[in-house]
């Protein structure tokens, strides 16, 4: 189950809009059968209104480890959805992987899904959700650093990333 953050401070309200709601309980639903023991989603948190003040305004952090700089996020911005991976609140993912403007709820879902399907390199340590050491992204046929603010992976750090994996486990 994804949470919505407690915190007063990044939150513009309490309850979610139809829209947000919906996407709420699809993403979770989809984490539900592609992450059936529930790593990623006993740690998912939503927030309302973080991004910017107004109706669908919502962000999802799916959370991959302790360390929130590798987390998928999922923004929702009035008429416009952004998928990408790492960042801070309130600020666009460091990695982007698509915009898109008035997406129906099962575009959006498909989106999330592309993400969670996505080809991952990870060092033994880390092995998904352990401590921060290697972590790198398949995209367009290239590998991007995570944990080095979205720059192409070296062969060295590739190296230390052996490791080929999703975040689904189904």
């Amino acid at each position: 189950m994804t949470y919505l953050t407690t915190n007063p401070d990044l939150n513009a309200r309490d309850e979610p809009t139809t829209r947000e709601g919906a996407l709420v309980y699809a993403v979770d639903g989809l984490l539900a059968a592609t992450d059936p023991i529930g790593i990623i989603r006993d740690e998912s948190l939503w927030y309302l209104g973080s991004a910017l003040e107004g109706e669908d305004n919502l962000e999802l952090v799916l959370t991959t480890g302790r360390d929130r700089e590798i987390a998928l996020r999922v923004l929702l911005r009035g008429e416009a959805l952004t998928v990408g991976w790492g960042g801070e609140l309130c600020e666009d993912p460091v990695v982007t992987t698509v915009v898109a403007a008035v997406p129906s709820l099962g575009e959006m879902v498909g989106l999330v899904d592309t993400e969670l399907s996505r080809e991952l390199r990870v060092s033994r340590r880390r092995r998904l959700f352990g401590g921060a050491s290697e972590f790198h992204l398949l995209r367009h046929g290239c590998w991007t650093d995570l944990l080095r603010q979205g720059a192409p992976s070296s062969e060295r750090n590739l190296k230390r990333a052996p490791h080929r994996t999703t975040l689904r486990t189904a």
